[in-house]
């Protein structure tokens, strides 16, 4: 059988490799072929990834929809990747699409599993397609109203596309709380207003938790309201949380409640799936602010096993160049 060479990141305890993929030739009627132009990288959870730090009894749910191998083994991992499709159904051909595929220069993927991306959405910039279905499943879990106050907690992607959808919802009033002052520029950029202490968080209904830091939930609590909710969109992996349940939690009816992006409310599923989420995300994407949150300085295929070596400044999106 004729094939298609394709090379992809894999990753093994801590450390990553290139390698290289045999992809066959004669396609099914409803399968595309695909040429990666850029893939993105979602750094805290590609990071916990790459850490080994995946609790084996989360493996089942924290799969991505086209990972290959084993979480804490062997494994290619990644779900932020736009294409051109090169071959299939002529219906396609040429089209550039989003998908959620991992690393990797060339694919083969059922039709039914792509989302064409708009021509107003610059390509780089439907990289950030997953991290606003994030912002819209928090949407959706925590129902923000009129008059409510909230904060943000932590400007990195997903902290900082929660605060400009929350931002651009008629009568919320949104703060983002992060440490790096340097992360008030981004916030500027986008109409966000911007403390550096989270000791100024007073009177919240919602407060949003996005930095990734274990220790934030039980900060927080010493912060809230009568009837506060926390929604937690930072994935922790194998790190345990301390929190004093029995201060705020229960005196003020804390709500506690973790967005997981994997599935979605069930009042929700009546009209959507995940394609059509993300469909939603991508429409979400058509405002040219959103380019400040694209890393400029791209990397290729071949840096990314060493990329993972090193920490990265969180708050823009790590574009791969193919």
């Amino acid at each position: 059988m004729d094939q298609y060479n394709a090379q992809s990141f894999w990753v093994s305890k801590k450390k990553g490799t290139i390698e290289t993929e045999y992809l066959k030739k004669n396609l099914d009627h409803d399968e595309l072929l695909v040429k990666t132009f850029y893939t993105g990288i979602s750094y805290g959870t590609e990071k916990i990834v790459f850490n080994s730090q995946v609790p084996s009894n989360q493996f089942q749910y924290m799969k991505a929809p086209h990972q290959e191998g084993s979480f804490n083994t062997r494994v290619k991992y990644g779900y932020l990747n736009v294409g051109k499709v090169i071959d299939g159904p002529k219906d396609f051909i040429n089209k550039m699409v989003y998908t959620m595929y991992p690393h990797q220069t060339k694919y083969i993927i059922n039709s039914s599993l792509v989302s064409v991306i708009p021509e107003t959405i610059p390509l780089k910039r439907a990289l950030l397609t997953a991290n606003m279905e994030t912002a819209i499943n928090a949407m959706w879990d925590s129902m923000p109203s009129i008059g409510d106050k909230v904060y943000i907690i932590g400007a990195g992607i997903v902290g900082l596309l929660m605060a400009y959808v929350l931002s651009k919802t008629f009568g919320i009033e949104v703060i983002m709380i992060d440490k790096d002052n340097k992360k008030r520029m981004l916030c500027n950029r986008l109409n966000i207003n911007f403390d550096n202490n989270i000791k100024n968080i007073k009177n919240p209904d919602i407060i949003y938790e996005c930095s990734g830091n274990i220790a934030a939930l039980d900060q927080l609590q010493r912060f809230t309201d009568l009837d506060t909710k926390i929604c937690v969109l930072s994935w922790y992996g194998k790190q345990q949380s301390k929190i004093r349940m029995g201060e705020n939690c229960f005196s003020r009816r804390l709500n506690i409640i973790f967005s997981q992006v994997g599935n979605m409310p069930s009042y929700k599923l009546r009209k959507f799936d995940n394609l059509k989420r993300r469909n939603l995300a991508l429409k979400m994407l058509d405002d040219d602010v959103l380019d400040i949150l694209i890393d400029k300085n791209e990397i290729k295929l071949k840096d990314l096993p060493m990329f993972f070596k090193k920490e990265y400044l969180k708050g823009l999106c790590k574009v791969v160049r193919y």
